[in-house]
Order: C-alpha cells, then sequence, then structure tokens
C-alpha cells in the first residue's frame, strides 16, 4: 500500500518536455507555430549560441490577456481544442497544450503578451517550473517569448546536444521549413546578431525563389492536380537535378511539414526510370491539401509524422502531379523552334554562360593550325604472362607496377582514373602534431610493418572490391575507401604545408545555395580557400566559384560537387574530427574514385601500393575498414571441412 504516487506538474511537465524538446530546434517549432495559430504576420526570431542561451520569437498575432496567459502554462492548457470530437478535424498546428510548460520546466522562460484592443499587457516568469512573477506591462499587440539558458536543469539533455554548428543549422533548416510552408507570414531570423533570413509576407513562387535560389527554381517543374478531394501543388525537379539526400524532398499536408512515406513513394514512382541515379534524389517541394479527417496528426509527439486514412490515394495523387509535370515538360522541349532550342537549353539546364557569349565578346585574335597533327607516342608495356605462369607479387613502392591478367577473370574496359601520387611513391604523411590528423580508431600498426597486407590482386568485383590474397586468408579492399584515405593524407599534408594548388575553371560557375549552405561557406571561409576554393559572394544566395582544388579532380562539375559536400558537412553531427580535418575528409571522398568506378588491374595495383604507404591504411578517414579478411578457416568452416 502507499506505493503508488500521482507525479507533481513539475515532473510531469519535465518528463513530456523530453519528449516534445529534443533539441532547441523543437522550441523554435513550438513557440513560431504558436505565433501562426496566433494570425500572426510578422515572426521575429533571435538565436544566441545555438539556442541553448537565447531563443526569442516576437509576433504580432491576437495576444492573450492576463488570465489566458497563466492558463497557457498549465498542464494541457489550449485554445485549439474544446471538444472531443474536435480531435479528428484538427486545423491548427498545435493542439496538445504540451509545448509551453514543457518549454518553461526546462528554462528560464518569460513571456509578454498584449491582446488586440487592450491597453494593458502581462508579464511572467517562470524559472525551472516555478512561476516567479506575474504582472501587468506595457508593450506592443501580440507576444514575446524569450527562452533563456536552455536545459540548465536537465544536464544530460544538454549533454546530449551535438556542436553549435550543428544545432545552429537544425534550427535554420527547421525557420526556412516554416517559411516554405506559410508564405503569407513574414519571417525574421537572426543567429548570434548574424542576419540568416529576412523574407516579407509573399506568394509562393516567390517565397521559393528567395529561400532557394533563382537558379534553383529555373530547374524546377510546376505541379498542379486533383483528384477527388485532394490537391497537391507545389514544384518537382527536372529530370537529372538531383540531391545526395531527401533532405530536399519536402512536403506539406495542410500547410504542416511532414515526414510521409506515401509521399516519397509517389516521387519515386512518378519519376520512374527517368534520371534516375542510386543514391540521389530530386528535389521536390509539395503541398497537400485534404480534409483533416482523412489524415492523423497524432502520431508523434513532434508532429513529424502523420498517418493517412489512404496511403494508396496519396500515392497515386503524387505519382500522377509528377508524371504530368514531367510530361508537360518534355512535351514543351519537343515543341521548341530549332533556333530557339540551341539558345534556350544551354541557359536552362547549367548555370554556366555558354561559350559562344563569352567568345563572341572577347577581342581574340588566331589563325589555324597548317599542316596534320601527330599522334603523341604511347609508351610501351611490357608483355602480359602467360595465364598458366605463376604470378608475381605486387612489387614494393617505388618500383614498375606489373600488368597481369588472373584466370578466371574477365579483364575490365580500361577507364582513366587518377590515382594521386604525391611525393616519391604515394601521398606525403602527415606532420606530427597535426591539428586534422584524428581519424577514428587507431591502427593497429603502420601498413609497412604489416604481415598481413593483401601481396597479390587475385581480381575485381561488382567493379567495388578489389580480390586480394594475403597470408591469412582472402583480402577484400573496398576501392572507394582506400582511395578516400589516400586522397585525405595527400590533402592533408597540403593543408599542413599551406601548399594546396587550386585549378582555375574555364568560365566561374555560379552556384545557388540554400542559406544554411551559404552560411556554413562564409562562417568557414578560410578554411575552404586554404584547401583550394575560390569564391565570392554574388548576392542572395548566389555565390562565384573560379577555382576548385585540383586534387578533386573533374569527375563532376562544380555545380553538384561543392552544394552536396556542403550539404554533408551540415548533416555530419558525428564531431569525430575538427573542422578542418572534417573538410578535408569530405574533399577527399568526393576526389576518390567510387564504387563501380571501373578500374583496371594495373589502377588496382597502384591503389594498393599508394594505400601501403599510408599511415592508417586501414582505416578511411571516419574510421570505417578499408579492407577486411577472410581468413582460410572461416573459408573451411564454411565448405563444411571443419
Amino acid at each position: 500500500m502507499g506505493r503508488i504516487k500521482v507525479m507533481s506538474d513539475a515532473l510531469s511537465n519535465r518528463i513530456a518536455a523530453g519528449e516534445v524538446i529534443e533539441r532547441p530546434a523543437s522550441v523554435v517549432k513550438e513557440l513560431v507555430e504558436n505565433s501562426i495559430d496566433a494570425g500572426a504576420s510578422r515572426i521575429v526570431i533571435e538565436i544566441e549560441r545555438a539556442g541553448t542561451r537565447l531563443i526569442s520569437v516576437s509576433d504580432d498575432g491576437s495576444g492573450m490577456d492576463a488570465e489566458d496567459v497563466l492558463l497557457a502554462l498549465e498542464p494541457h492548457g489550449t485554445s485549439k481544442l474544446t471538444d472531443e470530437e474536435q480531435i479528428g478535424h484538427i486545423t491548427t498546428m498545435g493542439f496538445r497544450g504540451e509545448a509551453l510548460p514543457s518549454i518553461a520546466s526546462i528554462s528560464r522562460f518569460e513571456m509578454f503578451s498584449r491582446p488586440t484592443g487592450s491597453t494593458e499587457g502581462t508579464v511572467v516568469r517562470v524559472e525551472g517550473g516555478r512561476l516567479t512573477e506575474s504582472a501587468p506591462a506595457g508593450g506592443k499587440t501580440g507576444t514575446v517569448v524569450r527562452v533563456r539558458d536552455l536545459f540548465f536543469n536537465t544536464p544530460a539533455r544538454k549533454k546530449f546536444l551535438k556542436s553549435p554548428a550543428t544545432e545552429e543549422h537544425h534550427i535554420e533548416e527547421m525557420v526556412t521549413a516554416l517559411a516554405l510552408g506559410h508564405c503569407g507570414v513574414g519571417f525574421s531570423l537572426r543567429v548570434d546578431g548574424r542576419p540568416f533570413l529576412n523574407v516579407p509576407p509573399e506568394n509562393r513562387d516567390d517565397r521559393m525563389r528567395e529561400l532557394c535560389g533563382r537558379e534553383y527554381m529555373r530547374r524546377m517543374l510546376k505541379v498542379e492536380h486533383r483528384e477527388d478531394d485532394m490537391t497537391v501543388s507545389g514544384f518537382v525537379a527536372e529530370p537529372g537535378f538531383t540531391r545526395m539526400g531527401r533532405r530536399e524532398q519536402r512536403c506539406y499536408i495542410n500547410s504542416r511539414a511532414v515526414e510521409a512515406q506515401a509521399v516519397y513513394r509517389g516521387i519515386r514512382d512518378g519519376y520512374g526510370t527517368i534520371g534516375f541515379e542510386s543514391g540521389r534524389f530530386p528535389p521536390a517541394v509539395l503541398f497537400v491539401e485534404m480534409p483533416p479527417e482523412q489524415l492523423d496528426v497524432n502520431v508523434h509527439p513532434a508532429k513529424r509524422e502523420v498517418r493517412f486514412k489512404s496511403d494508396f490515394a496519396v500515392t497515386r495523387l503524387i505519382s500522377t502531379a509528377v508524371r504530368m509535370a514531367l510530361r508537360r515538360s518534355i512535351d514543351a522541349e519537343q515543341t521548341l523552334p530549332e533556333s530557339l532550342e540551341t539558345v534556350v537549353k544551354p541557359l536552362t539546364s547549367t548555370p554556366r554562360l555558354p561559350v559562344d557569349y563569352v567568345l563572341d565578346e572577347a577581342a581574340l585574335n588566331y589563325s589555324p593550325r597548317t599542316g596534320e597533327a601527330q599522334d603523341l607516342p604511347l609508351p610501351e608495356l611490357p608483355p602480359l604472362p602467360p595465364l598458366d605462369e605463376e604470378l608475381p607479387p605486387i612489387p614494393p613502392a617505388g618500383e614498375g607496377v606489373m600488368p597481369f591478367r588472373p584466370s578466371g577473370f574477365t579483364p575490365l574496359p580500361s577507364v582513366p582514373v587518377m590515382l594521386t601520387d604525391a611525393g616519391n611513391g604515394g601521398p606525403a604523411p602527415v606532420p606530427k602534431g597535426s591539428s586534422v590528423t584524428a581519424t577514428g580508431p587507431a591502427a593497429e600498426g603502420s601498413a609497412a610493418t604489416d604481415d598481413n597486407w593483401p601481396d597479390q590482386v587475385l581480381g575485381i568485383y561488382d567493379r567495388s572490391f578489389i580480390l586480394c590474397s594475403g597470408r591469412d586468408g582472402l583480402v577484400i579492399v573496398d576501392q572507394h575507401a582506400a582511395h578516400e584515405r589516400i586522397m585525405f593524407e595527400a590533402i592533408v599534408a597540403d593543408y599542413e604545408r599551406d601548399s594546396s594548388s587550386a585549378q582555375t575553371l574555364l568560365l566561374p560557375a555560379v552556384l545557388e545555395l540554400s542559406h544554411a549552405q551559404l552560411s556554413l561557406l562564409l562562417r568557414h571561409r578560410k578554411v575552404f580557400e586554404r584547401l583550394g576554393f575560390e569564391f565570392e559572394p554574388a548576392g542572395g544566395s548566389s555565390v562565384l566559384l573560379s577555382a576548385v582544388p585540383v586534387r578533386l579532380g573533374s569527375k563532376r562539375p562544380p555545380e553538384e560537387l561543392v552544394p552536396d559536400m556542403l550539404e554533408q558537412l551540415l548533416d555530419d553531427s558525428g564531431g569525430k574530427l575538427p573542422v578542418e580535418g572534417e573538410y578535408a575528409a569530405r574533399a577527399a571522398c568526393h576526389a576518390a574514385v567510387r564504387a563501380h568506378d571501373e578500374l583496371t588491374l594495373e589502377e588496382a595495383q597502384e591503389l594498393l601500393r599508394q594505400l601501403r604507404n599510408c599511415r592508417q591504411g586501414r582505416l578511411c578517414p571516419h574510421g570505417r575498414p578499408t579492407m577486411i579478411t577472410v581468413t582460410v578457416r572461416e573459408l573451411e568452416k564454411r565448405f563444411l571441412r571443419r
């Protein structure tokens, strides 16, 4: 008896805060959604120290009187649901009444509000869930909420926050998503005094152009479709315009930003095999309107997920809308006059100016070369050994590479893949004491003293894995991870010597970046320039890129490479490497050969030779193994020999 007790309001609010408030971005989301529900036409957000020191949200909405201000801080105090029947017909952004008491229980909370038509407002202050002040106050119509010292009384939650840059990125992404979903509301966001976003109330096309960039919008196709009582509108990418992640596939259901697998399936089915590329996703911003009774938004504590009455109907709606947008685009291209097609297509498919335009304006004097061009002499390769002849091991670093073709394997077509060879026989070693050499788990000794290092290439499987023989068994090398390690140590060595070489682009590339990507690029401009990038802001969210590091090569256009690299840096929250090391690792990842890039056996041998000269050849920059060994004993067990 007496073991069961009712929790206090303060304790229950702190438990609820653990579900609703995951990070500072969650506080911003809840407060901004309250402002939208209050009918605000302008919302101003200010952030200090990634939201842990201060989150301030002010609006010009309807406001609250003194009684409502206090009731809003009570558990489940809300003006948005008045009876049980409304739970199946939710039209507001918030409805549970959990956010404000949860936030107040884990921070030093202050709220001022003045209702429309009143000459006096009310201010309340709460510290860790305890009301410390409630008094009349003067101020403009609307509501201002200031959240200071978030998680000050829950140190365990604060300890698990990511780096300030990562938390700032989540806040910026959250405000961007809310601004896209509510174009009739003006938004302003300042982070540590720096303006990040400032957009007035506007229509959807202007808001998209403001937040995503003009060039981004040039490559988007308009979507408009209706089926029964559901409509979908917005934009999808033209074929060939893709991103590495699904972050830019945004979905709004009745103006609420959600994650919906039914919508993602519809986008995938709508594109089908048009422009399909493994691991890449076409951007999309879709707004679905449907009766509130057709979905349940009370599924996830943060209202991030929804459940549809019919997933199939939503998927069919989206896929049909996407197919129709793509078909209209293809039909429009086919009906262009031939004289216009040569001018319009280059301007819409790439942000660079057509080279003819530049050459026509340039004063160039040249004369054609007389005589026929002579073929360059090709070096003679040593003859291939017979198939039944015993193959020699890989020569040590510094000696030539002997090409060979093992029996049982079909030779791969030769594709020129440049493997970096810095110095005499591989990348220069990373200087001791470098601030960017932390690479995850330490290797158990260098490759030079590793007795089980692969000594003979047997072949290449799936154009991704190099099969080799070793002392203890079969060694399988991941060609991308191996080359990534080689490039990483070479880039780090260049960075430490401040000798990174930049390759000037023939024509500067105009990059249209998101606000978060541009903020990251400018915040760490010196690091990027030291790596070999040269760029200048070009107004709005545009950047003029004039040079890239030589080591990145020319496998991918800068218009894809740089945004993908920045997006990966924004998404990274592991914190395993310092800033410079993380950027070097991302640059190495994009410079390295990839899975399914075809390597000849000679190139595979050269890659292993360079990998052997690395300080930690068995690990990629983030600690993933570059090779694994399947021992003879394990093979015997699999074949039931033991």
